[in-house]
């Protein structure tokens, strides 16, 4: 799908419907940071068998909303948050309008998922694997790969390429230079900006928005995830503080590691992949 972002920036992501039925609801996915929409299209694709009408989007720089060329390319965490975030929402509540609508969001994007304005139509929250970007709630070994990556070799990569090259360091798709910035600096954090001026204005707005957020949340931990971890979570809930929140830590089973992303795999279809869906289906309880 192509649909516009709040200041009319054209985004793309993926529609996934039920096949033969008028969806029961309707969910906005926000992806992780650097993650492109389509790597999580088998769950997407459970959540349309489900009854529900999905959209998937990348955020301006990634993916299927990736310009021609990102060399000089302007986008930061604020973008991804109020504009894109604030779009995809719009977009799904004009095209489902009179049906429950739900935010669901991966990794940093369920920071970003309740950010915009229009994160006022959301009537819950699903957040899996939730945190802020903040380096030292990261486990030790991600830790150091982000800071290696970001700040160490970013400044230089930065300049030289016109953009963060992150696939060439493993470290998911390419960013636009500010967003890495921001990363690299831990910004949408707590009390952490990469600058001054109208982009942080609109960072402490998007917090405020955050704080301010009072709806019901199913928020999914992992117990082995490096990149979420326990001080992680209870850190991004401390910035959702408004939030009627359910915590649920999944452990994995059989010696079997799930991490940040596993939960994702088709392999949990049957064990993980209907938590969710029974927590909006069952008046936002996730027994």
């Amino acid at each position: 799908m192509r649909f516009p972002a709040l200041d009319g920036y054209p985004l793309g992501g993926f529609l996934h419907v039920p096949s033969d039925t008028r969806p029961a609801q309707a969910v906005v996915f926000a992806t992780g940071g650097g993650v492109r929409a389509e790597l999580y299209k088998h769950f997407l694709s459970y959540l349309a068998g489900e009854g529900l009408a999905v959209l998937a989007f990348d955020y301006r720089g990634i993916g299927e909303s990736r310009p021609a060329s990102l060399r000089g390319f302007t986008a930061g965490l604020e973008d991804w948050a109020e504009y894109d975030a604030g779009g995809a929402i719009a977009w799904m509540a004009a095209r489902y309008p009179g049906i429950s609508l739900t935010g669901m969001g991966h990794s940093i994007g369920a920071l970003l998922i309740g950010a915009a304005e229009p994160a006022t139509r959301l009537e819950q929250l699903v957040l899996i694997a939730p945190h802020i970007g903040f380096h030292a709630d990261y486990g030790w070994a991600v830790r150091w790969l982000v800071r290696l990556g970001f700040r160490l070799a970013g400044a230089p990569l930065r300049w030289a390429f016109g953009y963060f090259p992150a696939s060439v360091l493993r470290l998911g798709e390419d960013l636009p230079n500010r967003v890495a910035q921001q990363w690299a600096t831990r910004s949408l954090g707590p009390a952490h900006r990469a600058d001054s001026g109208p982009a942080a204005q609109r960072e402490e707005r998007a917090l405020e928005r955050i704080a301010s957020f009072r709806k019901p949340a199913l928020v999914l931990s992992i117990s082995d995830d490096t990149w979420a971890t326990d001080v992680g979570v209870r850190r991004f809930l401390h910035l959702y503080r408004s939030l009627l929140a359910v915590r649920l830590v999944i452990e994995p089973r059989d010696d079997c590691s799930i991490g940040h992303f596993g939960f994702f795999r088709r392999r949990f279809s049957g064990s993980y992949w209907p938590i969710p869906v029974r927590f909006m289906n069952a008046g936002h309880s996730p027994a």
